[in-house]
């Protein structure tokens, strides 16, 4: 064989290193994926037997070069976690009690659900110009208390939720003023009472037509926008709204810069 063809062949297989090692990189080696998998396997048998999961994916975590074991009740919607294991098929631990036993992958769950039908309801009954609409729990505390009162797949009731509601809307609009968050507040309100789904405080952002980014691709500038936040439901029925709305939103502002 020629020298040239050794170079060439030399080369090749150094090209070919170097574009499985970056995709490895990435994703992760099929190996330290394997090893990952069996110990999780090992793992599940040892600490929940008694649960009916099953390993549904191994991914890689470039970031933390780590591997992640995700694992699914076949029985539970919100039995679900993730055994993270290093590249040699060492476990480091699950996440089993966030996630299952302290019920956030219900909280998430029926946040999801509340968000979609709440979506589905306001952007279908009003012609606004919506670029996000949010209805979802108020985290009334820091220390998982509100997780307390869920239990595991449990269905979702909106018209009596288990945890307070909030909702969050953000509208392009040629008129930025009080009078107009007062006027989108309202409207939300009239929907989300007609379907009986009660909220406790209202968030409203305006932002300028012109503003309308030309593509999704471009991010939102909030720089000429106007908001009230956290707005009490107890205040929605006062007279002079838009005024209540500009006092209570200077008030926080006040409130929050000493």
């Amino acid at each position: 064989m020629s020298l040239r063809k050794c170079f060439i062949i030399i080369s090749v297989g150094l090209i070919l290193l170097f574009i499985v090692s970056a995709i490895n990189s990435i994703t992760g080696n099929p190996i330290s994926k394997f090893l990952a998998k069996r110990a999780a396997g090992d793992y599940i048998e040892d600490k929940y037997s008694d649960l009916d999961i099953e390993i549904k994916e191994v991914y890689y975590n470039f970031k933390f070069k780590t591997y992640g074991v995700n694992i699914q009740s076949k029985t539970s919607e919100d039995t679900s976690f993730t055994i993270y294991t290093d590249g040699l098929g060492n476990i480091d631990y699950d996440d089993y009690e966030h996630r299952v036993t302290n019920n956030f992958n219900t909280w998430n769950r029926l946040n999801m659900e509340i968000d979609e039908r709440a979506n589905q309801l306001i952007r279908g009954e009003l012609d606004y110009v919506f670029d996000k609409v949010f209805i979802q729990f108020i985290e009334t505390s820091k220390d998982n208390q509100d997780l307390v009162k869920l239990h595991r797949d449990m269905k979702l009731d909106i018209s009596s939720p288990p945890l307070p509601l909030e909702t969050y809307i953000i509208v392009f609009t040629e008129d930025v003023s009080y009078a107009k968050i007062a006027e989108v507040a309202k409207a939300i309100e009239k929907v989300l009472e007609n379907h009986n789904i009660p909220i406790d405080t209202y968030s409203v952002r305006l932002i300028p037509l012109s503003d309308k980014p030309k593509n999704e691709e471009e991010g939102v500038s909030w720089v000429n926008s106007l908001v009230v936040n956290d707005f009490p439901k107890e205040l929605m029925s006062e007279k002079n709204l838009p005024k209540v709305m500009e006092d209570y939103e200077l008030k926080n502002s006040l409130e929050q810069y000493k």
